[in-house]
């Protein structure tokens, strides 16, 4: 395994970027990625900013999953499917 090394080139030449509002800092970041391993392998990393917390990390995971997630289709559709993935069932509610 070889020693750690800053991402930030690496980021960059994937062409992830953020561009800040006005008056926004950014305290932390997580990055995930997708990795092929030595034997051809897909697998996921992440690195995180030093200082942030288990709790902090966790909570940012979640939330770019939530905000990653596909819009909710409009009532009356069949969305069992989609309930079923994110673990809740709302079909009782009516």
């Amino acid at each position: 395994m070889s020693d750690p090394q800053p991402l930030g080139r690496l980021i960059d030449s994937l062409g992830v970027e953020h561009r800040p509002a006005e008056g926004e800092l950014v305290l932390g970041a997580v990055v995930l990625m997708k990795v092929m391993e030595a034997d051809g392998r897909i697998s996921m990393r992440s690195a995180w900013s030093p200082g942030l917390s288990w709790m902090e990390r966790v909570g940012m995971h979640q939330a770019a999953a939530r905000a990653d997630l596909p819009p909710r289709p409009e009532p009356g559709w069949d969305t069992r499917e989609i309930d079923a993935e994110m673990g809740r069932d709302d079909t009782d509610l009516g």
